[in-house]
Formats: C-alpha cells, sequence, structure tokens
C-alpha cells in the first residue's frame, strides 16, 4: 500500500500584504482625491439630508457584514486591489479633459474606485465590496445634485400632494413665491404651507437610493436591468411617501392646531421615512439563500410642511 502521509496539497500562498509601493499608491491616491473627499465630507456635515443617506449606507454596510459573516482583516494586496487603484487612477488623469458635468461625474468615480480598492484588501467578499462601493458612488452622485435638484423636487412633491388634497378639498392652490430664493407656497382651506427646502424630499429619496443600491448590487440572483429597476423603483417609492407626508400633515393640521403643528409634522416625518425604508428593504434585499433638519426661515404665516 502506498504510503500518502505526504501527499496532501499545500495550502495557496496568501496574497501579499503589500510593500511600500503598495501603500505609497494609496498615499498618492488619497492625497490626489483629498480635495473632492474633503467637499464631501462638508456636504455631509451641512446637510441632514445628506447626512441622514451616508448613515443608512453605513448602517446598511454593517448589517449586510454582520449577516452575511463578513469580517474585515489585515490588508492584503492582490490582482483586484491594483486594478481598483489603476482605474481610480485613470479616473484622476482624465478628469480634465472633458466638459465640467464629465469630469465632476469621473472624479467621483475615482473617489469610489479608491474607495473599492481599500475594500478588496480588507474583505474577501468581491461582491459585497462592489455592493458597497457601488452605492457610494451614487451617494457621491447625489451629493453633488443636492442644490440642482432643490426646487423641481419642492415642485413636484407640492403638485403630487395638492393633486391629492384636490380629491378631498376643491380649495386647494399651489403657487410660486418669486424672490432670490423661490418658495413653492400651498393654499387649503385658507391655510398656507411652504414646501421649504427640507421638506422637498431628498433625504427620503437619497436614502431609498443607496440602501436599496447596497441590497441590489449585492443580490446574484438579479440582472443589471432589474438591479437598476429596483434602484429606480425605489427613489419613486421615496418621492410618493414624501409626497404622502406632506399629505398627512395638511390634513392633521386644521385638528391638531398650531400648539401641536411641530409634534405632529416631525411625527410624520419620522413615520413615513421608517416606511419608505421597510419598503425599500422588502423589495431589493436578496432573497432567502442568497449569499432610507434644521428648517430654514419661512415667510410669515407659513407653516412647513
Amino acid at each position: 500500500m502506498p504510503n500518502i502521509s505526504n501527499t496532501n496539497p499545500q495550502p495557496e500562498e496568501s496574497p501579499s500584504g503589500g510593500g511600500w509601493l503598495e501603500y505609497l499608491a494609496w498615499i498618492g491616491a488619497a492625497a490626489g482625491f483629498s480635495p473632492a473627499l474633503y467637499w464631501l465630507g462638508k456636504a455631509v456635515v451641512d446637510s441632514q439630508q445628506l447626512r441622514d443617506a451616508f448613515i443608512i449606507l453605513v448602517v446598511a454596510g454593517i448589517v449586510m457584514a454582520m449577516e452575511h459573516g463578513i469580517f474585515p482583516h489585515k490588508p492584503r494586496f492582490n490582482k483586484n486591489v491594483l486594478a481598483a487603484l489603476a482605474v481610480a487612477y485613470a479616473a484622476f488623469f482624465c478628469a480634465g479633459l472633458f466638459g465640467v458635468f464629465a469630469n465632476v461625474m469621473l472624479t467621483l468615480f475615482g473617489v469610489s474606485a479608491f474607495i473599492v480598492s481599500i475594500g478588496f484588501a480588507c474583505f474577501d467578499r468581491k461582491r459585497y465590496v462592489l455592493a458597497v462601493g457601488g452605492a457610494f458612488y451614487i451617494f457621491t452622485i447625489l451629493s453633488f445634485a443636492i442644490k440642482i435638484f432643490d426646487l423641481p423636487l419642492r415642485v413636484w412633491a407640492g403638485k403630487l400632494s395638492a393633486f391629492v388634497l384636490s380629491k378631498f378639498n376643491d380649495t386647494v392652490q399651489l403657487f410660486l413665491i418669486r424672490g432670490q430664493e423661490p418658495q413653492i407656497a400651498m393654499n387649503v382651506d385658507g391655510a398656507s404651507y411652504l414646501v421649504a427646502t427640507e421638506c422637498n424630499g431628498f433625504g427620503i429619496i437619497s436614502s431609498c437610493f443607496v440602501l436599496s443600491a447596497v441590497l441590489a448590487f449585492f443580490r446574484s440572483d438579479a440582472s443589471i436591468i432589474k438591479k437598476a429597476a429596483l434602484i429606480a423603483l425605489s427613489g419613486a417609492l421615496g418621492y410618493f411617501l414624501n409626497s404622502m407626508r406632506i399629505v398627512s400633515i395638511v390634513a392633521v393640521a386644521p385638528i391638531a392646531g398650531k400648539e401641536n403643528y411641530f409634534f405632529w409634522h416631525e411625527a410624520f416625518g419620522y413615520a413615513f421615512f421608517a416606511a419608505a425604508l421597510l419598503l425599500v428593504f422588502q423589495i431589493s434585499r436578496p432573497r432567502r439563500g442568497e449569499s432610507s433638519g434644521t428648517c430654514e426661515k419661512t415667510p410669515k404665516n407659513y407653516k412647513n410642511v
């Protein structure tokens, strides 16, 4: 009988812990993207809506890692790390070759690729790293778009909520208050309400986007088209529920009175925010078995909705 005691396969050599060149490449990328990282950090600090979305992104990533037994380890350099770093550097050096919008998108993509390279070095689950990295890229785009979409979102939220309210009350009016900072106002039964910036729904919409992105990107049972559709549906759901929040506040305001208005304003805000996140989680999560502010000053006699 042959002796097989020495025929056991040797374990594969683990990826390198990295030399000074690899760490120097990371440091160079961090230095190159430092203005973009500073801008992102400042945007998050300045905006309650972006803070909510960022917290949702971080919590979703942590919970998913715990649920699937994904834990970090000491940085180990491999071909995925180097590929992501190469993409980050390519985006950095190409960012000045196109128009403003394309340059911004390339820079944000490079920042996300840099984050992904760190993820590849510290986690063994490639799909998990790409899911969180993809959601982070969507978050960076939302950070860039927050001021661009402020007024359009207020208009759309005002139109949908006014449409729903008009089915029960024929005195509903929606109008624009012109000025240096245009305001969207609504009049219902002689009471005036203001759809202010913090009520434009950007917080709930962006939170729905990033939560859905983390969950959908992690799924292996969905095509790219299905994942994109889930993320788009989640954003639409956030917009719809924010408009229903406005409807609820306006409907309850005459009953609650001025002394209780703020309580119901906040209560409906938290309730619809939680409902949106729960619904997004249900429609976007991987199936079993697979390895979602400080108010601005407003014109007199107007309430924020």
